[in-house]
């Protein structure tokens, strides 16, 4: 949770999971250089927690887990949202300042017991924040007056609208989405086991065809349906894009295996840094209206919506102005 002033300005306690489908989409260099950041192979893992069964002479892609788990034994959470690439910031001086709230999971929430244990728990050591700082004067003056004369940070809100249960057998479901938004870039569904044992495993549960209507009105980009053929390149366009430009590093085959993301993509262009391109929604009922029909789906899956929009912030006389999204 982030506030400015003491108002909210971004709140979900879902991140975890469409930002872990985001980092899919990396290309396999950017995920292999982020052991620091968690993404790992199992072994270093199970160095890092000191697992008993890990195997301490192992060589995985070509990397050595135990030179890992030794440079990286400490790891790193960005806190970087909305400020990240947002030009310097000059927190001393504001009036209004950001204040970062962090909840961890539990424990046996992300953590595997070895055989015959439970898990009881973990504890956090030797936590330390670091960040950049603007040594020259000059420069610190300018970032300073950026601020009081009044300035606009833009940032991706992410919302976990709900999580609804998709029943075995059933060939259609109907979801609404009716919460307004100044500039709604994307709703996306992601879907689970309910049980589940793959942290980046993301089911795909047959669908045939999506009807798209916006407060009571066929969507003009998907008048016809969005059909089974358009789902990978709507994926890519939203996520492949953002993180790669322009690469991917999910193919076809990969998408509709495992790590298969149900894409309504309602910005005007695809360019990611345009922001305010985005769909107005009104909030008025019905909202977008998604009618989807699948082939039938073998197993109970867990539904979880999410809605992507432009934030915006405004600062002036270092102090927060107004905020939309």
């Amino acid at each position: 949770m982030i506030r400015v002033g003491g108002e909210i300005v971004y709140d979900n306690n879902g991140e975890s999971l469409i930002e872990v489908y985001k980092d899919l989409w990396k290309m396999g260099t950017k995920r292999a250089n982020m052991v620091e950041y968690g993404i790992m192979n199992e072994n270093t893992r199970k160095l890092l927690s000191k697992d008993d069964s890990a195997d301490r002479n192992a060589k995985t892609e070509g990397a050595y887990d135990m030179v890992m788990a030794k440079v990286y034994k400490e790891q790193k959470m960005k806190l970087g949202k909305i400020l990240n690439d947002q030009s310097p910031y000059a927190p001393y001086n504001m009036k209004s300042g950001f204040e970062y709230t962090i909840t961890l999971p539990k424990a046996d929430k992300i953590m595997v017991a070895q055989a015959n244990e439970k898990v009881k728990g973990d504890t956090l050591k030797n936590i330390h924040l670091e960040y950049e700082t603007i040594e020259n004067e000059e420069l610190a003056n300018q970032v300073n007056e950026g601020y009081e004369t009044g300035r606009s940070l833009s940032y991706e809100h992410t919302t976990l609208l709900k999580t609804t249960v998709w029943a075995k057998d059933a060939s259609r479901f109907n979801e609404s989405i009716d919460v307004p938004m100044e500039s709604m870039m994307a709703v996306v569904l992601l879907f689970r086991k309910r049980t589940i044992t793959d942290s980046e495993e993301y089911v795909f549960p047959s669908i045939e065809k999506v009807k798209v209507t916006i407060e009571g009105k066929p969507n003009a980009v998907y008048s016809q349906g969005l059909t089974y053929e358009n789902f990978y390149d709507e994926a890519k366009r939203l996520f492949g894009m953002a993180n790669n430009a322009c690469n991917d590093d999910i193919s076809v085959r990969k998408f509709y295996k495992d790590k298969f993301a149900l894409v309504i993509n309602l910005r005007a262009v695809d360019d990611s840094l345009i922001v305010g391109s985005g769909k107005k929604i009104l909030g008025d009922n019905p909202g977008i209206l998604l009618e989807i029909e699948t082939d039938g789906i073998s197993e109970d899956i867990l539904c979880n919506i999410f809605v992507l929009s432009d934030g915006l912030i405004n600062i002036s006389e270092k102090a927060l102005q107004g905020i939309s999204y």
